[in-house]
């Protein structure tokens, strides 16, 4: 490789670690909000915005503009300042930025003296090319924040780990290994609403994705392993411990989910068959709840199609909850009966 292309490749990777380092910042606001870079962040947003929002509490406090046609400025939500800093540059595509920059430093002259516009691809070579392989880490890291504004639009903050933990993995090296993302340390009610989350993304996987086949016949202790083995896998990278038929000083409980000793999910499994369905929802769960001392309990029935009285009160006391405007989202139904194929349909 001549000096130019190695220069080529250290500019590249120098800036991937500028990006990760980027993305890191504006995004520990929502992951780690008292950390130094939260604090900077927060710091930025409130200079960015201070005089608009002065201006605003001017006019709405302000009796003489009571009668004039005087416009509010628009002041943007932390979220809509961290989504245009992760997209953008001064107004400029933070990509297409990031990439100029990159490819100013290796331009070149024509005879006239006047500059010749580039490509990255100029230099690239052969697909085995180190430049090559740098430049496709370039557009990955582009890739993962794209994927990761998304989630932030979409106020979905618990997802924003997995990303980070992603760009770690992938770009870390460079940064002589060092895994610097922040752990996510959910309390109990932000643990609840991860866990009724990755349920429901298993109970599609059943109905949707023909995981059904795998259960609808099976016996209930077949159906709890199957559902630790969906679970295991994304409770890790959580960080969040999965343990299964955990002794609650009032029986054995099917999972205890938690991360310390402060956020803690029972969760109970049952077949639609089982007499006793309904007695493990108004009885058994409350049970374990009150010996994990937390008001969280998740009950999640497989639905064979197996006729029950039980389930069928079940479904019944379901119905009055919510006619009384309980909120029944803690009570997980998946439908395993036999799918048609899409080609009968």
């Amino acid at each position: 490789m001549t000096d130019e292309l190695t220069a080529l490749r250290k500019s590249i990777e120098e800036w991937i670690i500028e990006e990760r380092n980027h993305v890191f910042k504006y995004t520990s606001p929502f992951i780690s909000p008292y950390s130094f870079e939260a604090k900077a962040v927060f710091l930025e947003y409130d200079l960015a915005t201070n005089k608009a929002r002065n201006y605003n509490y001017n006019v709405a406090s302000h009796s003489s503009y009571e009668y004039m046609d005087v416009k509010q400025l628009p002041v943007p939500t932390l979220n809509e300042f961290v989504v245009a800093k992760l997209k953008l540059h001064h107004n400029q595509i933070r990509k297409e930025y990031v990439k100029s920059r990159i490819l100013n430093n290796f331009g070149t002259y024509d005879e006239g003296g006047e500059r010749e516009d580039i490509c990255f691809f100029d230099y690239s070579g052969e697909t085995d090319h180190e430049v090559f392989k740098a430049w496709l880490l370039f557009e990955h890291i582009f890739e993962l924040s794209t994927q990761l504004i998304i989630r932030i639009e979409a106020k979905n903050y618990i997802g924003i780990h997995s990303h980070l933990k992603l760009i770690d993995d992938n770009f870390g090296y460079l940064r002589d290994g060092k895994k610097s993302y922040f752990q996510l340390k959910m309390d109990e009610d932000e643990l609840y609403s991860w866990l009724i989350n990755e349920i429901n993304s298993f109970k599609h996987q059943v109905e949707l994705k023909g995981l059904w086949r795998s259960l609808s016949e099976e016996k209930e202790k077949h159906f709890q392993r199957v559902f630790e083995a969906v679970l295991s896998r994304v409770s890790e990278l959580y960080n969040v411990d999965i343990s299964p038929e955990t002794s609650a000083g009032s029986g054995i409980m099917d999972f205890k989910f938690s991360q310390g000793n402060e956020s803690k999910i029972c969760v109970e499994l049952k077949l639609s068959q089982n007499p006793s369905v309904l007695n493990g929802l108004i009885r058994q769960l409350e049970k374990y709840k009150e010996s994990e001392k937390t008001d969280k309990g998740i009950y999640v029935v497989l639905d064979s199609g197996a006729p029950s009285t039980s389930f069928a009160r079940l479904k019944s006391y379901v119905q009055e909850l919510r006619k009384s405007g309980l909120s029944t989202e803690h009570i997980i139904f998946i439908d395993a009966t036999e799918k048609p194929s899409a080609s009968k349909l």
